[in-house]
């Protein structure tokens, strides 16, 4: 362990942690003196369609309590239903394999599901780019741009799957670029969870234990924005998108959370949205001093490299200068008492899912109407401030999601952007199939 990190850890109260183990921090084990009432499994159906927001907003937390179970040891995707939220070990969703697990180099088969979970490993810096690029593997360009917290370090994301969607992807030898990109039939069985996960570098200011944790190597860069070599850090998950693929929807059902002191909670005073900042909480991405006109908007001077373009930081900042937030739509007020809801449930206070909040749940209204294949998603908008930063205006999920297509692909990829990620294989480019 180098010595920052330890010093770090040291300040965090979390000295004796290894370098890159499979445990993260969790909350003091307490005594359990009743039975739990949450449920170790994910919900097996989805609210009808017609249902209120209300009960959509009760399944994604009960899928959120789900996916972050503590995991059987050795066992991928699975729970350990005799253990609680709180107790130590990596959570389901963190055994699911990522792109990098998933889309090996030249193409290669990636292999049974459960092979061993591997050291953690993050680099990209930008989660828009990948959905907007023709290119391979281009996740540091295109739209969008990184994310610097108010402590000048850049947020990094995640991207993994259930064992449904890898199987999937393995049996059609999907995480072959070549093979995928002629795919026209792109269908995911129902079942399949996608996460999107967004983690910010704890310092000595944060409080650990509001964060679900971990040790993992993350990519380094210069002022300008440029990967330098990797270093090791003790990461926070700020971020968390859950997109599943349930019996009756097949625009999937879309649920975000974000850990709660990203940016401060909305208030209404006389009809005007007014921002409620807690006392003495520093918020992750939050600046009470920066401007109006500042907030929300993309680091990027785009600048042509090659055939694509590159995000250069903007005249008069850098790679470190932070990128004040603010939450462009206001949680509803359905969903702020659902969360408060579940946050007070008791069985959830020796877990760090309590300092976790959902931000919306969109699905769409009338699924199965074919003259509207996109179903009417509702509600219309959805963003989470941690990765749809400088887009919160007009992002939806849904929408942006019916447009994915692998790389190079003409072919629509069932509301999946995974397959951006596919390498072609040795030898051969996907350009050379133009």
């Amino acid at each position: 362990m180098n010595t920052s990190l330890r010093f770090t850890l040291v300040l965090l109260g979390l000295a004796n942690f290894p370098a890159l183990a499979l445990e993260q921090s969790q909350e003091h084990a307490m005594p359990r003196t009743q039975a739990s009432n949450l449920n170790c499994q994910p919900p097996s159906t989805a609210p009808a369609a017609n249902a209120s927001q209300d009960l959509f907003d009760q399944y994604s937390w009960q899928l959120f309590i789900a996916v972050n179970w503590p995991a059987q040891a050795g066992q991928r995707g699975d729970p350990d239903c005799s253990k609680q939220p709180g107790d130590a070990g990596y959570t389901v969703w963190q055994t699911y394999k990522t792109v990098e697990e998933t889309f090996l180099p030249q193409g290669a088969d990636p292999g049974p599901w459960n092979s061993p979970q591997r050291a953690k490993s993050l680099g990209i810096i930008n989660i828009a780019a990948l959905k907007n690029s023709s290119q391979v593997n281009a996740v540091d360009q295109a739209v969008g741009g990184w994310l610097i917290d108010q402590a000048g370090n850049p947020t990094y994301y995640d991207i993994s799957a259930n064992e449904t969607s890898y199987n999937y992807i393995v049996a059609h030898q999907f995480y072959n670029a070549d093979v995928v990109s002629k795919a026209n039939n792109i269908n995911f069985p129902y079942g399949v969870i996608e996460v999107k996960s967004s983690w910010r570098i704890l310092t000595p200011k944060d409080n650990a234990s509001h964060y679900l944790t971990m040790l993992a190597r993350v990519a380094t860069f210069d002022e300008q924005g440029q990967r330098t070599g990797v270093t090791e850090a003790y990461l926070g998950l700020v971020g968390l998108h859950l997109i599943t693929k349930v019996n009756g929807y097949p625009q999937w059902i879309w649920s975000t959370f974000e850990q709660i002191d990203n940016v401060p909670p909305k208030v209404q005073v006389n009809g005007v949205w007014v921002d409620q900042p807690a006392s003495g909480t520093a918020y992750s991405y939050f600046n009470p001093s920066a401007a109006p006109a500042t907030l929300n908007q993309s680091p990027c001077d785009w600048q042509p490299q090659g055939a694509h373009l590159v995000c250069v930081p903007k005249p008069g900042t850098t790679f470190q200068t932070p990128n004040p937030l603010n939450r462009f739509t206001p949680i509803a007020e359905i969903t702020h008492a659902v969360n408060t809801r579940y946050r007070s449930d008791p069985d959830l206070q020796r877990s760090v899912l309590k300092y976790y909040q959902l931000i919306t749940t969109q699905r769409p209204l009338m699924p199965d109407n074919p003259s509207n294949p996109l179903g009417q998603p509702t509600p219309a908008l959805s963003a989470n401030v941690t990765m749809e930063s400088y887009i919160q205006p007009n992002s939806s999920c849904m929408n942006c999601h019916s447009m994915a297509t692998p790389v190079r692909s003409p072919y629509k990829s069932d509301y999946s952007y995974l397959f951006k990620f596919a390498n072609a294989p040795v030898g051969k480019t996907i350009k050379e199939e133009e």
